[in-house]
């Protein structure tokens, strides 16, 4: 599992064996991402949440006017429309029935009433551009990282 942090997470102390973790405040790109194998959990702390939250999050909603992957495309990373009928696999043991849906930008004529994680929304299309799974889980700001790491161990 490839873990990306899109708020300035701590490295947790010790990572499950064949994890990954990088914290960035901004998208990964394309070229950094396709240097990676397997499935993506992208995560992002939201004060909008209960401060020992988490969510899955099930689908986004692009009202920001950009998209990572304007302009030429480099068919070595990624396919040019990849399907975004789906972008979230099913976070276990996180109540499906409990995900939520995201947003990048905001329509001022008609507002999405939804949590803005624009970085996880465009980290979330590079990914699937390059075919790979991803995870994502919204969390608040007391949520540390073990929390995180046991979802996926069924902890």
């Amino acid at each position: 599992m490839n873990w990306i942090d899109l708020s300035g997470m701590e490295m947790p102390d010790v990572l499950p064996e064949n994890w990954t973790f990088r914290s960035a405040k901004e998208c990964v790109s394309a070229e950094e991402l396709a240097k990676y194998d397997g499935s993506f959990l992208l995560t992002f702390c939201s004060e909008e949440i209960d401060e020992n939250a988490m969510f899955a999050v099930r689908d986004h909603i692009n009202v920001s006017g950009k998209n990572p992957l304007r302009g030429h495309n480099d068919d070595d990373l990624g396919v040019r429309f990849p399907d975004m009928s789906h972008p979230y696999a099913v976070v276990p043991n996180l109540n499906i029935e409990d995900a939520i849906i995201i947003r990048a930008g905001q329509n001022a004529k008609y507002p999405v009433d939804a949590i803005q994680a624009n970085e996880l929304v465009f980290q979330t299309i590079l990914a699937k551009h390059q075919l790979k799974t991803v995870y994502a889980v919204i969390y608040g700001k007391k949520v540390r990282a073990n929390k995180i790491i046991k979802l996926f161990q069924g902890e």
